[in-house]
């Protein structure tokens, strides 16, 4: 027994094949996308992935939106710490620099880093 599928019949077949694989990673609901496509068409699904990708856009709005209060007010606890001020951040940059190169000494160059770093913890808790 040969089947003989005409071009529709091929492209109908590759779309409900195609909508089974991608489906279940973006709707729990794949079956009911198939029988959705297979009644009504497949401009009905893709209707129906559009409007339903709406809501998964606005959560992802709001989650990003989320991250991006969350990003600025560590920025901005950064930026009171005293590690983070240019007298501060220069001074041991330089010091470090040159305990490295003279001393080539990595745990003295590191040490002077310490006591600053101690300091911004107390900010911090």
């Amino acid at each position: 027994m040969k089947f003989r599928f005409d071009r529709n019949a091929k492209i109908k077949i590759l779309l409900v094949l195609a909508v089974l694989l991608v489906t279940p990673y973006f709707a729990p609901l794949a079956v009911d996308f198939v029988i959705l496509a297979d009644f009504m068409g497949l401009e009905a699904l893709l209707v129906f992935l559009f409007v339903s990708a709406k809501s998964g856009l606005l959560v992802a709005r709001a989650s990003f939106e989320e991250m991006k209060e969350s990003v600025a007010a560590t920025a901005q606890l950064l930026v009171q710490l005293p590690l983070f001020r240019p007298r501060v951040y220069f001074t041991h940059a330089t010091a470090s620099t040159l305990f490295a190169v003279l001393a080539c000494s990595v745990v003295l160059a590191c040490a002077v880093w310490v006591p600053v770093m101690m300091m911004s913890m107390r900010y911090i808790t």
